[in-house]
């Protein structure tokens, strides 16, 4: 089996980077918590800019610290884990036989798909916008994934009020979540479209196209995640 083990590692290196997506799992338990209250409560922070490591020889910039060091920073075990968490509350929700529905296991494999899915589909809009948008950076697709993944934690809160409380409680509890989810998605996702205000290679007006684009795409996510809970 060690053997098996190692063959296979290889093999998963061909289709996905092994050592980067490492990078978005070093996380520890204050950093889970830290980061969920940042999402849910993003208001009252002050400092969004991303911690980066320097070369102790040059200073020159030789990538962004891993979560476990930067608050900042995406990761994805948090969206991983709200995705799980996600389809087992659909699950609950259904075996709750609220509103006449029954559960049946097939609707865990659809759930799921769905919100893989949702989450291809976002992807694919923001490196379409980035594109058309003419932005040079490099935009790592993990991080935006991550970053797209964090709105189901404001899907889980709503989704778990369904079992408990009426529709009118639901939508107030879920429409705090998006108003703050959208909030954070302006703050963390600028540093993906929009350089330092003192880069000249942005002119204004195509500075001004990625600012409206950048809203748009937060008000996308909401519409997103609406579908999400609207669906169940």
């Amino acid at each position: 089996m060690l053997s098996d083990r190692f063959s296979f590692t290889p093999q998963l290196n061909r289709y996905v980077n092994v050592t980067k997506l490492k990078y978005y799992f070093n996380v520890s338990n204050s950093y889970v918590f830290n980061k969920i209250a940042l999402v849910v409560f993003p208001f009252r922070n002050k400092h969004w800019t991303r911690l980066v490591n320097r070369s102790e020889q040059d200073g020159q910039m030789e990538g962004y610290k891993p979560p476990r060091e930067d608050l900042n920073a995406p990761d994805m075990y948090i969206p991983v884990m709200a995705i799980v968490t996600y389809v087992l509350l659909v699950g609950m929700l259904l075996g709750s036989n609220k509103d006449g529905r029954t559960f049946s296991p097939d609707a865990l494999g659809t759930t799921a798909s769905s919100a893989i899915f949702f989450i291809a589909v976002e992807l694919m809009v923001m490196k379409l916008g980035c594109y058309l948008l003419n932005v040079q950076n490099e935009v790592p697709s993990l991080d935006i994934i991550s970053l797209c993944g964090y709105k189901f934690l404001g899907v889980n809160s709503a989704v778990t009020s369904k079992i408990f409380f009426s529709y009118k409680v639901v939508y107030s509890i879920f429409a705090y979540h998006m108003l703050a989810f959208f909030f954070f998605t302006l703050r963390t996702m600028k540093y993906l479209l929009l350089p330092d205000a003192s880069d000249t290679a942005v002119i204004v007006p195509q500075r001004q196209r990625r600012v409206y684009f950048l809203f748009g795409f937060a008000l996308f996510q909401t519409v997103m995640a609406f579908t999400l809970v609207y669906a169940v």
